[in-house]
């Protein structure tokens, strides 16, 4: 698994987390998502890329020494644009359906690991774009 694979994982299994949780108080660390060493350098990257793509929205960082991903993040929440791209329909080897959907089969090892990354890409894309024309 390369690393784009690894990091498309990493953010399945934590939009994944999330729509689980919903709007509550909930705690996250990189032992929650039950993945092996090799994914630890993606945790906080891949949270921060959520949460500054306006996907997320993270209460409190705790990170920690002693490794990339000791420590955790506080209050995490799905925001109002994360929860309209997770309902966007997107093709996915030839067959529409949720992101919602693509996530949790993404993240339960059910799907390639890139769709979920070129699903969220193109469905921000759309939207940066048709903020731009309005």
């Amino acid at each position: 698994m390369d690393a784009l694979e690894r990091t498309n994982l990493m953010l399945a299994k934590i939009l994944d987390m999330a729509m689980t949780n919903g709007v509550s108080h909930w705690s996250l660390t990189f032992e929650d998502l039950d993945l092996g060493e090799e994914f630890e350098t993606h945790f906080y990257p891949c949270i921060e890329w959520l949460e500054a793509e306006g996907l997320i929205r993270v209460g409190t960082y705790s990170k920690s020494l002693g490794g990339f991903a000791k420590g955790g993040v506080r209050n995490i929440s799905l925001s109002a644009r994360g929860m309209a791209v997770l309902g966007q329909n997107v093709e996915i080897n030839g067959a529409k359906e949720p992101i919602s959907t693509a996530v949790k089969k993404v993240s339960a090892g059910g799907v390639n690991y890139h769709s979920i990354g070129d699903a969220i890409g193109g469905v921000l894309g759309g939207f940066f774009k048709s903020l731009g024309s309005g």
